[in-house]
């Protein structure tokens, strides 16, 4: 009896912690003009849209942490470089993560930003979301020639890796 009430009170507790993304979520397929209002890392930034600032995991890859100096603030500069040259960025929603976030495909005028940042080095592609050939290519050059985080191997190379091993 009081096993399973523990375990009831576990349940409840985890669907109630566990993060949901807001009601007021822009729908997939939505296209978006906005202006970039800050950038957070390599992969998240702030948007400031028609219907409001709207934060942006960009879809379909993956960046090294902050933490993981000089390779986060690297990675942080290039998408800086791209995109604040530009007096307005074009959102493609995908989806929205569990913390409520709205991933997007980025465009700065037709350039796919995630795109532009595998090819840089100065990102991997997030498999697990992205299998386009297009991104794959870009990372397979991008370690050929050693460009960005391929310039020398480490826990950059694979930044999921890195945050499960340096949790919050």
């Amino acid at each position: 009896m009081i096993g399973g009430l523990v375990i009831a009170i576990i349940a409840i507790s985890y669907f109630l912690h566990e993060p949901n993304p807001p009601a007021t979520a822009i729908p997939k397929g939505a296209e978006l003009i906005c202006t970039v209002r800050s950038i957070y890392d390599g992969d998240t930034l702030t948007a400031s849209c028609p219907s409001g600032e709207v934060k942006v995991r960009i879809f379909g890859i993956d960046t090294p942490e902050m933490g993981q100096e000089p390779w986060g603030d690297r990675s942080k500069e290039a998408l800086r470089g791209l995109l604040l040259r530009r007096d307005s960025i074009r959102l493609r929603v995908m989806d929205q993560d569990r913390y409520g976030r709205t991933v997007a495909q980025v465009f700065a005028g037709e350039r796919d930003a995630g795109l532009e940042m595998v090819r840089q080095g100065r990102a991997v592609v997030y498999e697990q979301y992205n299998n386009s050939p297009a991104y794959q290519q870009a990372e397979a050059e991008a370690r050929q020639s050693r460009r960005g985080i391929w310039e020398k191997p480490g826990g950059q190379q694979d930044p999921a890796a890195w945050r499960r091993l340096n949790p919050r």
